[in-house]
Protein backbone atom coordinates (compact mmCIF):
# COMPACT_ATOMS: atom_id res chain seq x y z
CA UNK A 1 0.00 0.00 0.00
CA UNK A 2 1.51 3.70 -1.04
CA UNK A 3 1.85 6.12 1.24
CA UNK A 4 -1.03 8.24 -0.46
CA UNK A 5 -3.06 5.43 -0.21
CA UNK A 6 -2.91 5.04 3.37
CA UNK A 7 -3.18 8.75 3.63
CA UNK A 8 -6.45 9.03 1.76
CA UNK A 9 -7.69 5.73 4.32
CA UNK A 10 -6.96 7.64 7.40
CA UNK A 11 -8.65 10.88 6.20
CA UNK A 12 -11.60 8.97 5.28
CA UNK A 13 -12.03 7.17 8.69
CA UNK A 14 -11.45 10.33 10.52
CA UNK A 15 -14.33 11.62 8.34
CA UNK A 16 -16.60 8.91 9.21
CA UNK A 17 -15.92 8.99 12.59
CA UNK A 18 -17.12 12.82 12.76
CA UNK A 19 -19.81 12.37 10.87
CA UNK A 20 -20.81 10.13 12.99
CA UNK A 21 -21.01 12.04 15.76
CA UNK A 22 -23.01 14.40 14.64
CA UNK A 23 -26.83 14.08 15.48
CA UNK A 24 -29.32 15.89 13.00
CA UNK A 25 -32.36 17.63 14.89
CA UNK A 26 -35.09 19.92 13.72
CA UNK A 27 -36.05 23.10 15.59
CA UNK A 28 -39.87 24.28 15.71
CA UNK A 29 -41.34 27.47 16.91
CA UNK A 30 -44.31 26.64 19.02
CA UNK A 31 -45.68 30.22 18.00
CA UNK A 32 -45.55 29.57 14.71
CA UNK A 33 -48.75 29.00 13.34
CA UNK A 34 -47.29 27.08 9.78
CA UNK A 35 -45.56 24.73 12.37
CA UNK A 36 -42.26 24.85 10.16
CA UNK A 37 -39.58 23.49 11.10
CA UNK A 38 -35.32 24.54 10.50
CA UNK A 39 -32.89 21.87 10.74
CA UNK A 40 -30.12 21.77 13.17
CA UNK A 41 -26.98 20.41 13.50
CA UNK A 42 -25.27 19.28 16.84
CA UNK A 43 -22.65 17.16 18.68
CA UNK A 44 -24.40 13.90 20.40
CA UNK A 45 -22.35 14.82 23.43
CA UNK A 46 -23.91 18.50 23.18
CA UNK A 47 -25.68 19.85 26.34
CA UNK A 48 -28.82 22.25 26.31
CA UNK A 49 -26.95 25.20 26.66
CA UNK A 50 -24.57 23.98 23.45
CA UNK A 51 -27.91 23.55 21.20
CA UNK A 52 -29.17 27.06 22.40
CA UNK A 53 -26.12 28.80 21.00
CA UNK A 54 -26.44 26.90 17.99
CA UNK A 55 -30.63 28.15 17.81
CA UNK A 56 -28.27 31.98 18.48
CA UNK A 57 -26.25 31.69 15.09
CA UNK A 58 -28.99 30.28 13.35
CA UNK A 59 -32.19 32.52 14.73
CA UNK A 60 -30.28 35.36 16.41
CA UNK A 61 -32.20 34.44 19.23
CA UNK A 62 -29.92 35.07 22.64
CA UNK A 63 -30.20 31.89 25.02
CA UNK A 64 -31.37 33.78 27.73
CA UNK A 65 -34.76 34.28 25.70
CA UNK A 66 -35.11 30.36 24.73
CA UNK A 67 -36.69 27.90 26.37
CA UNK A 68 -36.33 24.25 24.49
CA UNK A 69 -38.95 21.53 25.14
CA UNK A 70 -38.64 17.98 24.00
CA UNK A 71 -42.11 15.87 23.77
CA UNK A 72 -45.40 17.20 22.77
CA UNK A 73 -46.34 17.92 26.53
CA UNK A 74 -44.98 21.32 27.44
CA UNK A 75 -45.73 21.24 31.69
CA UNK A 76 -44.47 24.37 33.37
CA UNK A 77 -41.12 24.72 34.37
CA UNK A 78 -40.06 21.89 32.77
CA UNK A 79 -38.24 23.41 29.93
CA UNK A 80 -34.99 21.59 29.64
CA UNK A 81 -32.21 22.94 31.88
CA UNK A 82 -28.92 24.41 30.57
CA UNK A 83 -26.59 21.60 32.07
CA UNK A 84 -28.38 18.33 30.83
CA UNK A 85 -27.17 16.90 27.96
CA UNK A 86 -29.05 15.63 25.44
CA UNK A 87 -29.10 12.05 25.96
CA UNK A 88 -29.72 12.62 29.17
CA UNK A 89 -33.34 14.38 27.47
CA UNK A 90 -33.57 11.55 25.54
CA UNK A 91 -32.65 12.76 22.37
CA UNK A 92 -29.81 10.25 21.42
CA UNK A 93 -31.30 9.72 17.55
CA UNK A 94 -30.82 12.17 14.60
CA UNK A 95 -34.53 13.36 13.31
CA UNK A 96 -35.82 14.05 16.95
CA UNK A 97 -37.62 17.42 17.23
CA UNK A 98 -37.12 20.13 20.03
CA UNK A 99 -39.51 23.48 20.31
CA UNK A 100 -38.34 26.49 20.93
CA UNK A 101 -40.44 29.30 23.00
CA UNK A 102 -38.89 32.58 22.91
CA UNK A 103 -40.01 34.68 26.12
CA UNK A 104 -39.31 38.58 26.19
CA UNK A 105 -39.83 39.01 22.90
CA UNK A 106 -40.25 42.99 23.27
CA UNK A 107 -36.58 43.04 25.15
CA UNK A 108 -35.29 41.10 22.08
CA UNK A 109 -36.66 43.42 19.82
CA UNK A 110 -35.89 46.82 21.81
CA UNK A 111 -31.92 45.30 22.44
CA UNK A 112 -31.59 45.23 18.23
CA UNK A 113 -30.38 42.12 18.67
CA UNK A 114 -33.09 40.75 16.21
CA UNK A 115 -36.90 40.86 15.72
CA UNK A 116 -39.95 38.82 15.19
CA UNK A 117 -39.91 38.68 11.64
CA UNK A 118 -36.49 37.11 10.70
CA UNK A 119 -35.52 35.48 13.59
CA UNK A 120 -38.70 33.52 15.34
CA UNK A 121 -38.44 30.81 12.24
CA UNK A 122 -39.55 33.37 9.45
CA UNK A 123 -42.97 34.11 10.76
CA UNK A 124 -44.28 37.31 11.33
CA UNK A 125 -46.59 37.13 14.21
CA UNK A 126 -46.19 38.46 17.48
CA UNK A 127 -46.07 37.15 21.15
CA UNK A 128 -49.13 35.83 21.39
CA UNK A 129 -51.44 37.73 23.77
CA UNK A 130 -52.96 36.85 27.33
CA UNK A 131 -56.18 35.82 25.71
CA UNK A 132 -54.49 33.84 23.09
CA UNK A 133 -56.05 30.30 22.41
CA UNK A 134 -52.25 28.86 23.52
CA UNK A 135 -51.33 30.78 26.41
CA UNK A 136 -53.03 30.69 30.02
CA UNK A 137 -53.72 34.04 31.59
CA UNK A 138 -52.15 35.56 34.19
CA UNK A 139 -50.33 33.35 37.00
CA UNK A 140 -53.02 32.11 39.05
CA UNK A 141 -56.32 32.75 37.03
CA UNK A 142 -58.51 30.09 36.39
CA UNK A 143 -58.00 29.20 32.78
CA UNK A 144 -57.68 26.45 29.73
CA UNK A 145 -56.11 26.49 26.94
CA UNK A 146 -54.04 24.67 24.14
CA UNK A 147 -50.42 23.15 24.41
CA UNK A 148 -48.75 25.26 21.59
CA UNK A 149 -46.88 22.39 20.09
CA UNK A 150 -50.76 20.52 19.20
CA UNK A 151 -52.19 23.94 17.80
CA UNK A 152 -51.96 23.26 14.41
CA UNK A 153 -53.60 19.75 14.66
CA UNK A 154 -56.31 21.51 16.46
CA UNK A 155 -59.39 21.84 14.39
CA UNK A 156 -61.71 25.02 14.68
CA UNK A 157 -64.63 23.48 16.11
CA UNK A 158 -62.44 21.99 19.17
CA UNK A 159 -60.69 25.88 19.69
CA UNK A 160 -64.36 27.17 19.92
CA UNK A 161 -65.09 24.84 22.73
CA UNK A 162 -62.44 25.53 24.60
CA UNK A 163 -63.04 29.24 24.54
CA UNK A 164 -66.43 28.25 25.68
CA UNK A 165 -64.68 26.29 28.70
CA UNK A 166 -62.47 29.32 29.13
CA UNK A 167 -65.24 31.27 29.81
CA UNK A 168 -66.92 28.47 32.02
CA UNK A 169 -64.27 28.54 34.07
CA UNK A 170 -63.76 32.32 34.36
CA UNK A 171 -67.13 33.00 35.54
CA UNK A 172 -66.85 30.44 38.74
CA UNK A 173 -67.67 27.07 37.01
CA UNK A 174 -65.09 24.59 38.51
CA UNK A 175 -64.32 21.65 36.56
CA UNK A 176 -66.39 18.51 38.08
CA UNK A 177 -64.35 15.15 38.86
CA UNK A 178 -66.06 12.00 37.10
CA UNK A 179 -67.22 9.28 39.51
CA UNK A 180 -66.13 6.32 37.89
CA UNK A 181 -62.82 5.51 35.75
CA UNK A 182 -59.36 4.95 37.51
CA UNK A 183 -57.78 8.69 36.48
CA UNK A 184 -58.40 11.73 37.16
CA UNK A 185 -61.09 12.87 34.31
CA UNK A 186 -63.10 16.42 34.68
CA UNK A 187 -65.97 17.88 32.99
CA UNK A 188 -65.45 21.41 31.84
CA UNK A 189 -68.67 23.65 31.60
CA UNK A 190 -69.99 26.41 29.72
CA UNK A 191 -71.19 29.65 30.55
CA UNK A 192 -74.61 27.80 30.62
CA UNK A 193 -73.31 25.44 33.06
CA UNK A 194 -73.98 22.92 30.30
CA UNK A 195 -70.96 20.34 29.58
CA UNK A 196 -68.73 21.04 26.37
CA UNK A 197 -64.96 19.27 27.61
CA UNK A 198 -63.34 16.41 29.18
CA UNK A 199 -59.43 17.27 30.54
CA UNK A 200 -57.81 14.46 31.80
CA UNK A 201 -54.75 15.87 33.60
CA UNK A 202 -51.27 13.72 32.38
CA UNK A 203 -50.25 13.36 35.97
CA UNK A 204 -53.78 12.40 37.58
CA UNK A 205 -53.38 9.21 35.48
CA UNK A 206 -53.01 5.64 37.19
CA UNK A 207 -49.86 5.38 38.91
CA UNK A 208 -49.21 9.08 38.62
CA UNK A 209 -47.92 11.16 41.04
CA UNK A 210 -50.96 13.30 41.42
CA UNK A 211 -54.30 10.19 41.04
CA UNK A 212 -57.21 11.14 43.01
CA UNK A 213 -58.63 7.35 42.89
CA UNK A 214 -55.71 5.84 45.44
CA UNK A 215 -53.07 4.75 42.36
CA UNK A 216 -49.96 6.06 43.75
CA UNK A 217 -46.63 5.34 43.73
CA UNK A 218 -45.32 4.25 47.06
CA UNK A 219 -41.81 5.25 46.90
CA UNK A 220 -40.06 2.18 47.69
CA UNK A 221 -36.37 2.99 46.86
CA UNK A 222 -35.84 -0.66 44.94
CA UNK A 223 -32.74 -0.87 42.06
CA UNK A 224 -35.51 -1.08 39.65
CA UNK A 225 -37.49 2.01 40.28
CA UNK A 226 -34.10 4.03 41.06
CA UNK A 227 -33.63 2.52 37.24
CA UNK A 228 -37.01 3.36 35.75
CA UNK A 229 -36.73 6.94 36.99
CA UNK A 230 -33.56 7.84 36.33
CA UNK A 231 -34.01 6.61 32.55
CA UNK A 232 -37.16 8.88 32.24
CA UNK A 233 -39.87 6.00 34.35
CA UNK A 234 -42.47 6.68 36.77
CA UNK A 235 -41.49 3.23 38.56
CA UNK A 236 -42.81 -0.55 38.14
CA UNK A 237 -46.53 0.38 38.72
CA UNK A 238 -48.80 0.83 35.53
CA UNK A 239 -52.45 -0.12 34.93
CA UNK A 240 -51.42 -1.83 31.64
CA UNK A 241 -47.78 -3.09 30.29
CA UNK A 242 -46.37 -0.66 27.68
CA UNK A 243 -47.80 2.33 28.85
CA UNK A 244 -45.72 4.44 30.99
CA UNK A 245 -48.06 6.87 33.99
CA UNK A 246 -48.20 10.25 32.21
CA UNK A 247 -48.56 9.08 28.72
CA UNK A 248 -51.89 7.98 28.41
CA UNK A 249 -52.96 11.36 27.03
CA UNK A 250 -50.31 11.22 24.49
CA UNK A 251 -52.54 7.96 23.40
CA UNK A 252 -55.78 10.17 23.26
CA UNK A 253 -54.64 12.34 21.20
CA UNK A 254 -53.56 9.73 18.88
CA UNK A 255 -56.74 7.71 18.50
CA UNK A 256 -58.32 11.00 17.58
CA UNK A 257 -55.56 11.94 14.80
CA UNK A 258 -55.41 8.05 13.60
CA UNK A 259 -59.90 8.38 12.55
CA UNK A 260 -59.30 9.95 9.15
CA UNK A 261 -62.23 11.65 8.07
CA UNK A 262 -64.02 10.50 11.03
CA UNK A 263 -64.60 7.28 9.90
CA UNK A 264 -65.01 5.83 13.84
CA UNK A 265 -66.63 8.51 15.38
CA UNK A 266 -63.61 9.65 17.65
CA UNK A 267 -64.39 12.86 19.69
CA UNK A 268 -62.12 15.72 18.80
CA UNK A 269 -59.61 15.56 21.29
CA UNK A 270 -56.16 17.66 21.75
CA UNK A 271 -53.52 17.92 24.28
CA UNK A 272 -54.32 21.07 26.76
CA UNK A 273 -53.05 23.27 30.11
CA UNK A 274 -55.43 23.42 32.59
CA UNK A 275 -55.07 25.78 35.68
CA UNK A 276 -57.63 25.46 38.73
CA UNK A 277 -57.81 24.58 42.37
CA UNK A 278 -60.44 21.54 42.06
CA UNK A 279 -57.55 19.23 40.23
CA UNK A 280 -55.41 17.07 42.29
CA UNK A 281 -52.77 17.70 43.97
CA UNK A 282 -50.32 17.02 46.49
CA UNK A 283 -52.94 14.10 47.74
CA UNK A 284 -55.41 16.85 48.25
CA UNK A 285 -58.37 14.17 47.19
CA UNK A 286 -56.71 10.99 49.08
CA UNK A 287 -56.70 9.74 52.58
CA UNK A 288 -54.40 7.86 54.51
CA UNK A 289 -55.41 4.19 53.36
CA UNK A 290 -55.12 5.88 49.66
CA UNK A 291 -51.43 6.78 50.06
CA UNK A 292 -52.41 10.48 50.90
CA UNK A 293 -49.42 10.82 53.35
CA UNK A 294 -46.62 9.23 50.70
CA UNK A 295 -47.51 12.39 47.99
CA UNK A 296 -47.01 15.75 48.28
CA UNK A 297 -44.87 18.65 48.99
CA UNK A 298 -44.20 17.06 52.39
CA UNK A 299 -42.90 13.82 51.47
CA UNK A 300 -39.32 12.22 49.58
CA UNK A 301 -40.48 11.98 45.81
CA UNK A 302 -38.42 9.58 43.82
CA UNK A 303 -39.66 11.38 41.08
CA UNK A 304 -37.19 13.86 40.79
CA UNK A 305 -34.14 11.41 39.90
CA UNK A 306 -33.85 12.20 36.39
CA UNK A 307 -36.20 15.41 35.86
CA UNK A 308 -36.72 16.23 32.57
CA UNK A 309 -35.38 12.81 30.68
CA UNK A 310 -39.18 11.62 29.77
CA UNK A 311 -40.39 13.31 26.81
CA UNK A 312 -43.43 14.26 28.59
CA UNK A 313 -41.96 16.36 30.98
CA UNK A 314 -43.74 15.55 34.18
CA UNK A 315 -41.60 16.94 36.94
CA UNK A 316 -42.83 15.76 41.06
CA UNK A 317 -45.14 18.86 42.56
CA UNK A 318 -42.00 19.40 45.05
CA UNK A 319 -40.14 20.55 42.02
CA UNK A 320 -42.75 21.99 40.45
CA UNK A 321 -43.37 24.09 43.63
CA UNK A 322 -40.17 25.94 43.69
CA UNK A 323 -40.74 26.79 40.17
CA UNK A 324 -41.33 30.62 39.68
CA UNK A 325 -44.20 29.90 37.18
CA UNK A 326 -46.23 27.97 40.23
CA UNK A 327 -48.24 30.71 42.18
CA UNK A 328 -49.62 30.00 46.04
CA UNK A 329 -52.81 30.43 46.56
CA UNK A 330 -53.57 30.58 50.72
CA UNK A 331 -51.60 27.48 51.71
CA UNK A 332 -51.78 25.54 48.30
CA UNK A 333 -49.61 26.21 45.00
CA UNK A 334 -52.07 26.57 42.13
CA UNK A 335 -49.77 24.28 38.98
CA UNK A 336 -50.35 24.15 35.69
CA UNK A 337 -51.89 20.64 34.46
CA UNK A 338 -51.52 19.15 31.07
CA UNK A 339 -53.29 16.90 29.41
CA UNK A 340 -55.67 15.44 27.17
CA UNK A 341 -59.01 17.49 26.54
CA UNK A 342 -61.65 15.93 24.32
CA UNK A 343 -65.02 17.35 23.55
CA UNK A 344 -67.96 16.27 25.18
CA UNK A 345 -70.17 13.82 23.49
CA UNK A 346 -73.45 13.39 24.40
CA UNK A 347 -74.73 10.33 24.76
CA UNK A 348 -78.10 8.24 26.04
CA UNK A 349 -76.18 5.49 27.58
CA UNK A 350 -73.56 3.58 26.89
CA UNK A 351 -73.21 -0.69 26.04
CA UNK A 352 -73.83 -1.50 29.75
CA UNK A 353 -77.28 -0.74 29.22
CA UNK A 354 -77.55 -2.42 26.15
CA UNK A 355 -77.96 -5.32 24.00
CA UNK A 356 -75.38 -5.52 20.99
CA UNK A 357 -78.85 -6.41 18.72
CA UNK A 358 -79.40 -2.68 18.98
CA UNK A 359 -76.46 -1.95 17.10
CA UNK A 360 -76.02 -2.11 13.25
CA UNK A 361 -72.91 -3.57 11.83
CA UNK A 362 -71.52 -0.87 10.53
CA UNK A 363 -71.61 0.83 13.94
CA UNK A 364 -69.60 -2.50 15.07
CA UNK A 365 -67.19 -2.40 12.30
CA UNK A 366 -66.21 0.84 13.00
CA UNK A 367 -64.90 0.28 16.29
CA UNK A 368 -63.22 -3.10 15.40
CA UNK A 369 -61.27 -0.86 12.72
CA UNK A 370 -59.75 1.52 15.23
CA UNK A 371 -59.14 -0.88 17.78
CA UNK A 372 -57.02 -3.53 15.72
CA UNK A 373 -55.23 -0.99 14.21
CA UNK A 374 -54.01 0.92 17.89
CA UNK A 375 -54.62 -2.63 19.55
CA UNK A 376 -56.67 -0.94 22.08
CA UNK A 377 -56.31 -3.15 25.26
CA UNK A 378 -59.24 -1.20 26.60
CA UNK A 379 -62.12 -1.26 24.55
CA UNK A 380 -64.94 -2.65 27.09
CA UNK A 381 -68.90 -1.61 26.98
CA UNK A 382 -68.01 1.53 29.36
CA UNK A 383 -66.20 2.93 26.81
CA UNK A 384 -68.79 2.89 24.20
CA UNK A 385 -71.23 5.36 24.39
CA UNK A 386 -74.60 4.78 22.55
CA UNK A 387 -76.78 7.74 20.82
CA UNK A 388 -80.08 6.74 19.45
CA UNK A 389 -79.59 7.13 15.41
CA UNK A 390 -82.14 9.63 14.26
CA UNK A 391 -82.86 8.09 10.71
CA UNK A 392 -83.31 4.66 12.60
CA UNK A 393 -84.56 5.15 16.33
CA UNK A 394 -84.82 1.45 16.82
CA UNK A 395 -80.75 1.44 16.57
CA UNK A 396 -78.02 3.42 18.51
CA UNK A 397 -74.63 4.74 16.96
CA UNK A 398 -71.21 4.08 18.69
CA UNK A 399 -69.02 6.46 20.19
CA UNK A 400 -65.86 5.89 21.06
CA UNK A 401 -64.33 6.94 24.12
CA UNK A 402 -60.78 6.43 26.46
CA UNK A 403 -58.17 5.28 24.45
CA UNK A 404 -55.20 5.73 26.99
CA UNK A 405 -54.32 2.31 26.54
CA UNK A 406 -53.93 2.13 22.27
CA UNK A 407 -50.12 2.29 20.94
CA UNK A 408 -48.58 -0.17 23.44
CA UNK A 409 -45.12 -0.89 23.35
CA UNK A 410 -46.27 -4.50 24.14
CA UNK A 411 -48.81 -6.47 21.85
CA UNK A 412 -50.56 -8.35 25.02
CA UNK A 413 -54.18 -7.89 23.74
CA UNK A 414 -56.33 -10.63 24.31
CA UNK A 415 -59.75 -11.92 23.68
CA UNK A 416 -61.57 -9.74 26.96
CA UNK A 417 -59.84 -6.43 26.39
CA UNK A 418 -62.29 -6.43 22.82
CA UNK A 419 -66.10 -6.47 23.88
CA UNK A 420 -67.11 -6.71 20.37
CA UNK A 421 -65.18 -9.82 19.45
CA UNK A 422 -67.87 -12.12 20.07
CA UNK A 423 -70.75 -10.13 18.52
CA UNK A 424 -72.27 -11.58 15.23
CA UNK A 425 -71.65 -8.37 13.20
CA UNK A 426 -68.23 -8.81 13.62
CA UNK A 427 -68.72 -12.06 11.39
CA UNK A 428 -70.58 -10.49 8.39
CA UNK A 429 -68.69 -9.18 5.44
CA UNK A 430 -67.22 -5.33 5.47
CA UNK A 431 -69.02 -2.88 3.18
CA UNK A 432 -67.72 -1.73 0.41
CA UNK A 433 -67.11 1.86 1.99
CA UNK A 434 -65.22 -0.23 4.69
CA UNK A 435 -63.07 -1.88 2.78
CA UNK A 436 -62.21 1.34 0.37
CA UNK A 437 -61.16 3.19 3.63
CA UNK A 438 -58.57 -0.17 4.94
CA UNK A 439 -56.98 0.15 1.80
CA UNK A 440 -56.73 3.50 1.00
CA UNK A 441 -55.29 4.02 4.95
CA UNK A 442 -50.91 5.10 4.64
CA UNK A 443 -49.47 3.33 7.22
CA UNK A 444 -46.12 4.87 7.08
CA UNK A 445 -47.13 8.06 7.11
CA UNK A 446 -49.67 7.27 9.81
CA UNK A 447 -46.85 6.21 11.53
CA UNK A 448 -44.65 8.98 11.08
CA UNK A 449 -46.51 11.42 12.29
CA UNK A 450 -47.04 9.75 15.26
CA UNK A 451 -43.57 9.79 15.85
CA UNK A 452 -42.52 13.44 14.86
CA UNK A 453 -45.94 14.76 16.87
CA UNK A 454 -46.29 12.16 19.86
CA UNK A 455 -42.77 10.95 20.43
CA UNK A 456 -44.88 7.60 20.35
CA UNK A 457 -42.18 4.56 20.89
CA UNK A 458 -40.51 3.03 18.04
CA UNK A 459 -41.79 -0.30 19.26
CA UNK A 460 -45.16 0.97 19.46
CA UNK A 461 -45.37 1.83 16.17
CA UNK A 462 -43.76 -1.41 14.68
CA UNK A 463 -47.21 -2.72 16.27
CA UNK A 464 -48.93 -0.78 14.51
CA UNK A 465 -47.49 -1.03 11.45
CA UNK A 466 -48.20 -4.71 12.21
CA UNK A 467 -51.54 -4.68 13.22
CA UNK A 468 -52.39 -2.43 10.22
CA UNK A 469 -50.58 -4.07 7.79
CA UNK A 470 -52.22 -7.54 8.80
CA UNK A 471 -55.55 -5.77 8.87
CA UNK A 472 -55.44 -4.28 4.64
CA UNK A 473 -54.43 -7.96 3.68
CA UNK A 474 -56.82 -9.63 5.53
CA UNK A 475 -59.48 -7.58 4.23
CA UNK A 476 -58.34 -7.48 0.63
CA UNK A 477 -57.95 -11.13 0.73
CA UNK A 478 -61.87 -11.69 1.55
CA UNK A 479 -61.13 -12.31 5.45
CA UNK A 480 -64.07 -10.75 7.96
CA UNK A 481 -62.47 -8.75 10.57
CA UNK A 482 -63.76 -11.28 12.87
CA UNK A 483 -60.54 -13.57 11.35
CA UNK A 484 -58.65 -10.78 11.24
CA UNK A 485 -59.03 -10.09 15.36
CA UNK A 486 -58.63 -13.30 16.05
CA UNK A 487 -55.13 -13.13 14.48
CA UNK A 488 -54.15 -10.08 16.39
CA UNK A 489 -55.40 -11.54 20.01
CA UNK A 490 -54.51 -14.02 22.51
CA UNK A 491 -56.93 -16.54 23.26
CA UNK A 492 -56.07 -17.35 26.93
CA UNK A 493 -56.20 -15.45 30.43
CA UNK A 494 -52.98 -13.71 30.69
CA UNK A 495 -53.49 -11.04 28.07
Amino acid sequence: MTVSSHSKLLRDGHHSQSASADLKLFVKDVDDPHGRKRPLTVKTWATVKDVKDAIKNLLHVPPSAQRIYYGPLMASGADLPNHRSLSDAGIYRSGETIYLEVKNIGNINNSGIGNRHNTHLGTTSTSPSPSSICTLKSKGAHDVCISKSVLDLTPKPLRRTIQQARRGLALGLKPALVLDGSGGTYFLHDARKVKVAVFKPADEEPYAENNPRGYVQQGTCTASSISAASTGGTGDLSMRAGIKPGEACLREMAAYLLDHESFSDVPMTTLAEARHPAFNSNGSMLNLNQGGASVGNHSLQLGGVGLGSSPLHIQSTSSLSKSPHAHSSSSQNLLKKVGSLQEFAHAECTMDDLSFSKVKVEEVHKIAVLDIRTMNADRNTANLLCRRNPEDPDFFELIPIDHGYCLRTVADVCWFDWCWLDWPQLKQPVSEKTKKYILNLDIEADARMLKERLSIPERALDYFRASSKLLQEGIKSGMTLYDVAILCCRNDNAG
